[in-house]
């Protein structure tokens, strides 16, 4: 909003001309209520696009000079302004897979040898399920995650029917919950990795594996490992995100990443009640 002189407003306020109120362009964005200046929000953004495996806050903190909770909530709102709404579901050959994240089965602890060995697999570990779509020429391929409370074959079923067109060739592992939901897709193929099989080829050329969807969940896992270190089940579905969104822009730069993330930021807001609640 401009004086009589022309002059811009000290507080960069505008001015709607419909209702008469003033406003600031964070308004209608994640950036909304925040005192933390543009510049700072600018450097945040950047470093979330331009790591392949993300940014800590430990490390926004150091270079912005802000807390720890200050730089972590920054984060989780660029996060939040990375979901994808109204996107396509996917289509072609669509690999379906889910993973564990949590830590590492250990043995018991050698000060206390009545402690209990922590158990394998996905005990008290947070499963995601990611749906990916391949590469297919030119046209680079999607991936869209989910973070269950368990994997079942109710969950499994909503989380493809949510992010995966009917008319797509749907590429799983050999478990059984897999074989049910697969009839709702134009076709369902398996591999048998507990026969060691990871890979083979259809009689029409198809080549049956998860080898894709196992990438993405490898840098998924070295993010959390090597960047992070740490994070709550409360908080890994933004995490996911973030993986996410940086592997469907990966065809891109830098520039491009913060651009499109910038045009995303609109008309999101990351309320109190929303900032702990699953995208």
């Amino acid at each position: 909003m401009n004086d009589k002189e022309g002059n811009r407003n000290a507080r960069f306020l505008w001015r709607c001309y419909g209702c008469k109120k003033q406003y600031t362009v964070r308004v209608g964005t994640i950036l909304e209520d925040s005192p933390i200046p543009l510049k700072h929000w600018a450097f945040v953004m950047w470093m979330g696009c331009a790591g392949k495996k993300g940014v800590s806050a430990k490390q926004i903190e150091r270079q912005i000079q802000v807390s720890y909770k200050t730089a972590l909530y920054m984060l989780h709102r660029v996060r939040f302004g990375m979901i994808e709404t109204g996107g396509r579901k996917l289509i072609g050959t669509v690999e379906v897979d889910e993973t564990y994240v949590g830590g590492k089965a250990r043995r018991g602890d050698r000060h206390n040898p009545d402690k209990p060995r922590k158990l394998r697999g996905g005990h008290d570990k947070a499963p995601v399920i990611a749906a990916v779509s391949r590469t297919v020429g030119d046209k680079v391929g999607k991936v869209r995650t989910r973070v269950v409370a368990n994997v079942t074959g109710a969950n499994l079923a909503s989380v493809m029917q949510e992010l995966v067109h009917p008319s797509a060739v749907v590429v799983t592992d050999e478990l059984s919950a897999y074989k049910k939901i697969g009839e709702n897709f134009a076709r369902h193929e398996a591999i048998a990795h507990r026969e060691n099989r990871y890979a083979r080829t259809a009689p029409d050329g198809l080549r049956v594996h998860t080898n894709t969807a196992e990438g993405f969940f490898s840098l998924l896992k070295r993010a959390i490992i090597g960047t992070y270190h740490h994070v709550s089940r409360e908080h890994l579905h933004r995490y996911a995100t973030h993986q996410e969104y940086l592997y469907n822009t990966r065809d891109g730069t830098d520039g491009e990443r913060l651009a499109r993330l910038i045009r995303m930021c609109d008309g999101k807001r990351l309320t109190r009640r929303a900032y702990a609640l699953p995208a």
